[in-house]
């Protein structure tokens, strides 16, 4: 067969020309892979995932590998379904229990069915009718303004937050059902936004990661255009083969039938792109003031006003209450038994055994932070109780998202996962790879400086390569990579966020994985005092240190020794010393 676009002659099973890159009709019965309990689609057929929408079987992953479309209402449907298949499910791949199988039979957990509503931190008045619902009112009775009430009610619109507040799930969820209602209209995909303004129920979602758009800018670019974000979006259509979208997506962006969600205003990595992203975002939305822009940032960088947006009101996460921490644990043990984890009589005792454990006055103070309460999920769903300590709950949450979690998907307790096989080839431990994984995370903490407190730093593969090399007897990049392939598919401690980049699933993992890396240190004392001396930044990373060497290690002398250092008997009263101790 021709390729329809460039004439180049191709075999009758092409997926895409290699001329010119177009999609081709032959690769049209390609096996899809299973999203979720339901049918393989065969023969350019479709599935119908755990949500209920058809995934398509030329879509994988995030790329589109069939035909190309008849016009332009197919085309945007089809980018629906690429998008749709991007955020369907829960980002934490150690809590997605088969997401890391390529065989493609996959359990994961359903974005949309653990989803819990954010609030803000403003508060509005109760409404009339919500006041008669009461047995009792008071007076200018106010409750928290939704964070979807605050979207619908501004078309610009900064969202601030801290890390693991859910930022960068509210943006998923609402591309999620945006998305899902513009290819199955009656499907109820628009109930899960209540409020979401009739005439702009086919809105298409733009999301953009701010910080791959730094990353993609050309060294020797000039003044900050609308061009630049757009020319980053077609850039990317045209690396997923959804090139045909582009025309048809700035329609949507001149017409205001277009939502973009802007993802991680300041988690740009340096200075000079910072101000060129805020200026080219600025631009952007001025070029296009119909359409709604959503934008995230961290609460404390956005109190810069260098990163200030004229024009986009800004409202702040709230944590979670009493209540959406309940209902979020009884969403997880009701998604778990439906994915057949565990059994359906024994979802509601093991909810409230959770509900229970997370109330002690330690976990109390984290379950708040819808990161921290799924971390605490996941602990307790795969060893049926919480440990005592943070220290602890993460180094279970760490053993989960590297080996175990595996284990208990396959019910094989007595195979040995990947990982550790190649571990065991090479004459290493489980140890040994984590003390590898602490170094990285030391290093690069300590490269990413206080440029930015809270962002997580990027580990190159050729880095990471070299690193687990290292392990082996003759230094063996191939085993490397065998390695990095296993940590890629079969666990979610290190995730790849890019090609050939790869992060931590958040923050927190990254300080405590340089916590551990520093309490192995034999002048741990000296070490950590000086690294307080750099900056505020190292703060969390040597409480960590602290936590685990106390509760892991039964070693109190280190700790001690800290506290010497840091309130020796003669010490000039100055603001260092008192801001090390």
């Amino acid at each position: 067969m021709k390729c329809p676009q460039c004439g180049k002659e191709l075999p009758d099973d092409a997926r895409f020309c290699l001329e010119c890159g177009a999609p081709q009709r032959g690769g049209a019965g390609t096996q899809a892979r299973v999203a979720g309990p339901g049918a393989v689609a065969h023969q350019g057929g479709v599935a119908a995932g755990a949500g209920g929408v058809a995934v398509g079987g030329d879509v994988h992953g995030n790329i589109y590998v069939g035909p190309p479309p008849r016009d332009a209402a197919e085309a945007l449907r089809i980018y629906r379904r690429v998008l749709l298949s991007t955020c369907r499910h829960l980002p934490l791949r150690g809590v997605d229990l088969g997401a890391s199988d390529p065989t493609g039979a996959q359990q994961r957990f359903s974005m949309a069915r653990v989803y819990v509503d954010l609030d803000t931190r403003t508060q509005v008045a109760v409404s009339r009718q919500d006041r008669w619902k009461r047995v009792r009112v008071e007076e200018e009775e106010i409750r928290p303004l939704k964070v979807l009430e605050a979207t619908i009610a501004n078309r610009r619109l900064v969202l601030l937050g801290d890390p693991g507040s859910g930022k960068s799930t509210f943006l998923s969820h609402l591309a999620l059902c945006l998305a899902g209602h513009g290819l199955e209209p009656e499907a109820g995909w628009l109930a899960r936004l209540p409020g979401w303004p009739e005439d702009e129920a086919g809105s298409v979602p733009i999301s953009v990661v701010l910080r791959d758009f730094a990353r993609w800018l050309p060294d020797d670019r000039r003044e900050p255009a609308p061009c630049h974000l757009w020319d980053f979006v077609a850039a990317r259509l045209e690396k997923q083969q959804l090139t045909f979208a582009a025309e048809p997506l700035c329609d949507a962006l001149e017409t205001g039938q277009a939502i973009v969600l802007l993802d991680g205003l300041d988690e740009v990595p340096t200075a000079a792109q910072s101000g060129f992203v805020h200026d080219a975002v600025a631009a952007f939305a001025e070029r296009y003031p119909r359409s709604r822009i959503l934008i995230t940032c961290r609460t404390l960088s956005y109190q810069d006003p260098a990163v200030q947006l004229s024009g986009f009101p800004s409202f702040e996460l709230a944590p979670f209450d009493e209540d959406k921490i309940d209902r979020f644990i009884g969403a997880w043990y009701d998604e778990l038994a439906r994915l057949g984890v565990v059994r359906d009589e024994e979802k509601d005792d093991l909810a409230r055994r959770l509900r229970d454990a997370v109330r002690r006055p330690d976990l109390w103070r984290l379950a708040p932070n819808p990161l921290l309460l799924t971390v605490m999920a996941l602990v307790h769903t795969h060893k049926g109780r919480l440990p005592d300590a943070r220290a602890l709950l993460y180094e279970d949450t760490v053993d989960i998202l590297l080996w175990r979690w595996e284990q208990i998907k396959t019910g094989v307790e007595d195979e040995a996962p990947p990982l550790r096989r190649l571990l065991l080839d090479a004459g290493r431990t489980d140890v040994d790879l984590k003390r590898t994984l602490w170094r990285l995370a030391f290093e690069a903490h300590q490269e990413g400086g206080d440029a930015d407190e809270e962002a997580l730093a990027d580990i190159g593969e050729l880095r990471l390569e070299k690193a687990l090399a290292a392990l082996h007897p003759q230094g063996s990049r191939d085993w490397a990579q065998q390695v990095i392939e296993a940590m890629r598919l079969r666990a979610g401690l290190l995730l790849e966020r890019a090609p050939e980049v790869f992060t931590f699933p958040h923050r927190t993992f990254q300080e405590y994985l340089a916590g551990a890396h520093l309490s192995a240190q034999a002048d741990f004392a000296r070490q950590a005092a000086r690294l307080l001396e750099q900056g505020a930044f190292w703060r969390e990373v040597v409480l960590l240190a602290v936590g685990r060497l106390v509760y892991l290690s039964g070693d109190t002398d280190k700790p001690l020794a800290l506290v010497g250092e840091l309130c020796p008997e003669k010490e000039k009263d100055e603001d260092l010393a008192w801001r090390k101790a």
